[in-house]
């Protein structure tokens, strides 16, 4: 049975994972600064964040990751895309494991901290690429595509976390819903009430026609009495 759960959860994630890579490749694609080490800034963190804040670690990992390494596959940027996947992939996974509450303070602090994992990994993927000169100097382009992603990822999850909360039920920070009691239950309890009440009217029912017998009884004694 926990098979079949699991392979049924699997399955219904696919057209999920499906749609939010194809929209996270497009929005990456969408704004392209070239940069000195033969790449490009864009705004992949805003999907990579939100990813990681709706779904979790893991398949925000696979959405963060598959995303912008199909955008450099499609952009003619072949060389960064296995650097990317690891990079961006892992970005969204620090992110949906450090992050558990829907606080701004929390939200801030988990994903500065995958941010700077990515500012890393790119100076690292920069330098064996093009060499270190060039890796430098992208570092202050990275953290600010870092910062401009985080503030719309937020501002993204906070308006879809309001208007729509089951999107996002699979991550840290959703909305979970509330526990509602079943109906057999419910059932069962007003079938005990009646059955409670029947039982209460039987006994009252057999009390009056006790009450009745003994009354007739006394007055068919108290009519011989008399004769």
């Amino acid at each position: 049975m926990a098979a079949q759960t699991k392979a049924k959860f699997q399955a219904s994630m696919i057209p999920l994972i499906a749609i939010m890579t194809a929209l996270t490749t497009v929005l990456t694609m969408l704004v392209k600064l070239p940069t000195p080490t033969r790449g490009y800034l864009n705004l992949s963190d805003a999907m990579i964040f939100f990813s990681a804040y709706a779904f979790g670690p893991w398949i925000g990992g696979v959405i963060g990751g598959l995303g912008p390494a199909l955008s450099d596959l499609l952009s003619g940027y072949p060389q960064w895309a296995v650097f990317t996947f690891v990079i961006d992939g892992l970005q969204a996974v620090l992110v949906g494991l450090i992050v558990r509450k829907f606080r701004p303070a929390n939200i801030i602090a988990g994903s500065f901290i995958a941010g700077v994992w990515k500012v890393f990994g790119y100076l690292l993927a920069g330098g064996i690429l093009s060499g270190w000169g060039p890796a430098l100097g992208e570092v202050l382009g990275n953290t600010g595509q870092m910062v401009v992603g985080l503030v719309i990822a937020y501002a993204l999850f906070a308006a879809v976390r309001k208007a729509y909360p089951p999107l996002v039920r699979m991550g840290n920070l959703g909305v979970q819903p509330a526990v509602a009691i079943p109906q057999d239950y419910t059932g069962a309890s007003a079938d005990t009430g009646t059955g409670a009440n029947v039982g209460a009217d039987t006994v009252a029912d057999a009390g009056s026609d006790a009450a009745e017998r003994t009354e007739t009884q006394g007055s068919d004694r108290t009519a011989g009495s008399v004769n």
